[in-house]
């Protein structure tokens, strides 16, 4: 195994957790070869410093903190993290996240009018943002109302 390879590994873990495939793609750019990435990823997992299940149940807490909602962050962990579906279904499973309450406080946040008579363009787009932002339909329905009210 290259030194420099583990050197470098150890030096991007030292400052944030990193997924596996965020880690290849780091160091295929820096031209190590396949070689040196695999035992220097061996080497760390074996020690414990490089888990992509650590990875996902940080990212999940940082990204529902930031008000993201489980779809989203299902989405991300799988596309841009390259973490594998059976580890991101672990971790959503174990997490004591209550969803309806991050939704709740991102429409507070973000829509502060939400509570009043809202016309259905306002409606539509506070929909809009709650569903890019990652949440069921189930976890802010509630507080909004439905978009098809008899008011309408």
């Amino acid at each position: 195994m290259s030194s420099l390879a583990l050197n470098y590994l150890i030096n991007l873990l030292a400052r944030r957790d990193y997924s596996e495939y965020e880690i290849r793609c780091k160091m295929q750019q820096k031209a190590f070869s396949q070689e040196d990435i695999d035992q220097a990823l061996a080497h760390c997992q074996q020690h414990h410093w490089q888990s992509d299940q650590r990875f996902a149940e940080n990212y999940l807490n940082f990204r529902a903190n930031r008000g993201y909602g489980v779809n989203r962050i299902k989405q991300e962990l799988r596309q841009l993290k390259g973490v594998s579906s059976q580890i991101i279904q672990n971790v959503i499973e174990q997490s004591e996240i209550n969803w309806s309450d991050i939704a709740l406080s991102v429409l507070n946040r973000k829509f502060p009018q939400y509570q009043n008579k809202l016309d259905l363009k306002t409606k539509q787009k506070i929909w809009r943002y709650m569903l890019s932002h990652g949440f069921y339909a189930e976890e802010f329905a509630d507080y909004i109302g439905s978009s098809s009210d008899s008011d309408y």
